[in-house]
């Protein structure tokens, strides 16, 4: 058996009593170490918790040809994949999921607090609010590659007046910051923009979400680009239209300035 365990946003303390004890009891623990950051994690005080030790895998393990070893032994015996955040929101660990099913092989799933859910609690706006979710990439250049799908998603958010919840990318040798999203950003409305993105665009900037240093912070993109958010985890929110209590939340949980708010909204009226 294959089991999938949420590892939460912050530590070991986020893992769920039936994730340890699914932990205790597999044959194999494997820890994905490349789809996201999890702050205050230590593998030796996991290893301490559930009294073996753990295997840890990256990208070429979980996306190549050596899953297929992973997949073998899960066959076999009682298989963890222990994934940050809630499993299956990255969509690598579906992929492997399926894999498995395909294989005869049983899987089964322990969530635990995504970045997703967690974020939009934490910022006070209302989840069925939010337009598509989408991850903003580094642009390269060099190839002329421009991560012109996330302009467009926003652009369909914004037109039908919903959130737009960013994912930063995540890369072995470079973590995207607020400030990275906002340059990518003007970059975009530059190449192919409709005006969304300006010196008035109001951005809600998260860093290091279900951990006790959280910072939020609401303002322009040109402010979120000078506020200090400490290291990634990064994620931005560009805001649609805000009921009432949302732009309350804005004001009392995000630092967010009334007045920026109203120019705002009526841009986006």
């Amino acid at each position: 058996m294959l089991v999938f365990v949420g590892l939460g946003l912050y530590n070991c303390a986020d893992l769920t009593l039936r994730g340890l004890e699914v932990l205790r009891h597999a044959d194999k623990v494997y820890l994905d170490t490349y789809t996201s950051i999890v702050p205050g994690f230590s593998i030796e005080v996991l290893e301490s918790l559930i009294g073996k030790k753990v295997v840890p895998v990256d990208r070429s393990i979980l996306e190549g040809r050596k899953l297929i070893n992973i997949l073998e032994e899960a066959r076999e015996k009682n298989v963890a994949l222990l994934v940050p955040g809630d499993p299956f929101i990255a969509t690598t660990h579906i992929s492997i999921r399926l894999e498995a099913e395909k294989h005869g092989i049983k899987t089964e799933v322990v969530h635990a607090p995504s970045v997703i859910s967690s974020a939009i609690s934490a910022t006070g706006l209302q989840v069925y609010k939010f337009g598509k979710i989408v991850t903003l990439v580094y642009p390269d250049p060099e190839i002329g590659f421009y991560p012109i799908s996330s302009y467009e998603v926003l652009k369909d958010n914004f037109n039908r007046k919903l959130h737009t919840f960013f994912l930063l990318d995540l890369r072995e040798d470079r973590k995207m910051t607020i400030a990275d999203a906002v340059d990518v950003l003007f970059l975009l409305e530059e190449k192919v923009g409709d005006g969304i993105i300006s010196s008035e665009t109001l951005g809600i900037g998260m860093a290091r979400i279900g951990s006790p240093d959280l910072i939020l912070k609401a303002g322009t993109l040109e402010d979120l680009k000078k506020h200090d958010f400490g290291p990634p985890p990064h994620s931005l929110i560009i805001p649609g239209l805000l009921h009432p209590m949302e732009a309350e939340a804005l004001l009392l949980l995000c630092n967010a300035n009334k007045e920026m708010i109203e120019k705002w909204m009526k841009k986006i009226k």
